[in-house]
C-alpha cells in the first residue's frame, strides 16, 4: 500500500538572499487523488481531493520548529508540497504546478495508533 514514490518540497527562506530555497526529500507513501465538481443552488465549484499518507518508520522527520533543511531530513507543514514521484529539481512553483502532479499541503494529522508499523501521517492538500 505505502509503494509510490513521494518527493517533499519544503521551503525554506534564506535571510542572506531574502529568497526562499527548496529542500527535496524523496520517500515511499501512499498517493490518492480523485477529481470531481461540487454543485451547488447557483455554481460548479472544482472539487479534487488529494491525500497521501507517509509512515512513522521513514526516516529524517522532524517537526516544523526543529526543521533547518538539512540534508536527510523532512518536515510536514501547511503550504509546503507533496510531488507525486521523484523530484530532482525544482525552478520555480509555477513550474512544479504545470509539470507534475503535485499537491500544496493544507493539513496534516498524526495517526498514532494501531501498530508501529501502520503508524502514519495523513496528509490533505489541493
Amino acid at each position: 500500500m505505502f509503494d509510490k514514490d513521494i518527493t517533499i518540497v519544503n521551503k525554506i527562506y534564506n535571510k542572506k538572499t531574502k529568497q526562499n530555497e527548496y529542500r527535496l526529500h524523496s520517500l515511499h507513501g501512499f498517493w490518492s487523488s480523485n477529481e470531481g465538481v461540487k454543485i451547488s443552488n447557483t455554481e460548479l465549484i472544482k472539487n479534487d481531493g488529494l491525500k497521501a499518507m507517509i509512515l512513522f518508520s521513514e526516516s529524517g522527520y522532524l517537526l516544523p520548529t526543529e526543521y533547518l533543511g538539512e540534508e536527510g531530513t523532512w518536515t510536514l507543514k501547511n503550504d509546503d508540497y507533496l510531488v507525486k514521484g521523484i523530484l530532482e529539481k525544482v525552478t520555480s512553483l509555477a513550474d512544479l504546478k504545470r509539470n507534475y502532479e503535485c499537491m500544496k499541503i493544507t493539513n496534516v494529522s498524526k495517526k498514532d495508533y494501531g501498530s508501529f508499523e501502520m503508524q502514519h501521517f495523513e496528509i490533505i492538500g489541493e
